[in-house]
């Protein structure tokens, strides 16, 4: 998606408290530089970019400060907005020409309930007649581009964050073939959700967790790392994780029995995220299900790589992704 490709690049991670970026000046992650940013309340609400000026504002600092001017950068796109389908093409078309397979038969064979939709497939067994589409509305995405590109950053690639989270699992070797995951990545906001069994992406959501920013307290510890803590009775917030600790259920019955007529369950649950309550999460989690858990800490990261933290789990994923 977007230009061409250079070794020097920023993976951006974005949402409505924090500014995230790993920054790539060689092809060795292990070299790479990361800082954090906390975010203003109000200027993105949900998925969206409320405030476009103070993103500007934000962004512009963000580049002088990091050095990271005329960088090429690769951003997700927004969770909300993703949708997942699966389609059949014809055993001639093959994995690199999907994307214009899709695009000559939208509004024909494949259908979408938005126009101008940004796309991009996944062919998870080649030649097999199947992969799968996922598209996004424009607006947002090319909002962030936008604003990417008037402060002399060069947009090169948007991903779905779900797929870059698979991409850094599967990079740990924490998948067993023939084995579902439902694989949870907390965020203060909310909660993605996706069913993954090795080569195939079976479910998406996102879940929104109602919280407002302005009951967090951001505290820099330096540039590298901001932390964050509820302003509040915090059992106030914990109520709102655990309705979305029941949700999960309905989801796990879901596939089991509405997909696979109680032929097929749901493996293993992994539990990752930069949520300041992931030690909470995870005991919950442990409490309320049968199903094997698996919480990816920092030392599973730092197996492979030594210097980054779980919680930058989706961007290392980011980095990975093969540019076109």
């Amino acid at each position: 998606m977007f230009k061409t490709k250079r070794n020097r690049f920023v993976a951006l991670e974005l949402n409505e408290y924090v500014i995230r970026v790993i920054v790539m000046n060689n092809q060795d992650v292990n070299q790479a530089v990361v800082y954090e940013q906390p975010l203003s309340p109000g200027i993105i609400e949900g998925d969206s970019i409320r405030d476009e000026m103070a993103l500007f504002d934000e962004f512009k600092k963000m580049v002088e400060v990091w050095g990271i001017k005329r960088h090429d950068v690769r951003f997700f796109v927004q969770d909300s907005s993703v949708m997942m389908k699966t389609f059949e093409h014809p055993s001639d078309v093959v994995a690199g020409k999907l994307k214009a397979y899709v695009e000559m038969e939208l509004g024909q064979t494949i259908h979408l309930p938005f126009t101008n939709p940004l796309i991009d497939v996944y062919d998870a067994k080649l030649n097999d007649g199947e992969a799968t589409l996922f598209a996004a509305p424009s607006e947002e995405v090319n909002k962030m581009a936008s604003l990417l590109d008037d402060v002399s950053l060069t947009p090169t690639v948007a991903d779905v964050r779900s797929l870059s989270t698979i991409r850094l699992l599967e990079k740990l070797n924490l998948f067993t073939p023939q084995k579902s995951y439902l694989i949870t990545d907390w965020s203060i906001s909310g909660l993605s959700i996706s069913i993954y069994t090795p080569g195939k992406l079976e479910f998406l959501r996102y879940q929104a967790i109602e919280t407002s920013m302005k009951s967090w307290e951001s505290r820099v510890v330096n540039e590298h790392e901001v932390t964050f803590t509820y302003d509040g009775e915090i059992e106030e917030y914990r109520m709102l994780l655990i309705d979305q600790i029941a949700e999960i259920d309905r989801i796990l019955n879901f596939y089991r029995f509405s997909l696979y007529k109680g032929e097929k369950a749901v493996d293993e649950i992994i539990i990752l995220g930069d949520s300041p309550e992931m030690d909470y999460i995870v005991n919950e989690m442990r409490a309320t299900y049968e199903t094997p858990i698996q919480f990816i800490d920092d030392s599973k990261v730092q197996t492979v790589y030594p210097n980054l933290n779980a919680k930058y789990i989706p961007l290392i994923g980011l980095v990975l992704k093969e540019a076109l």
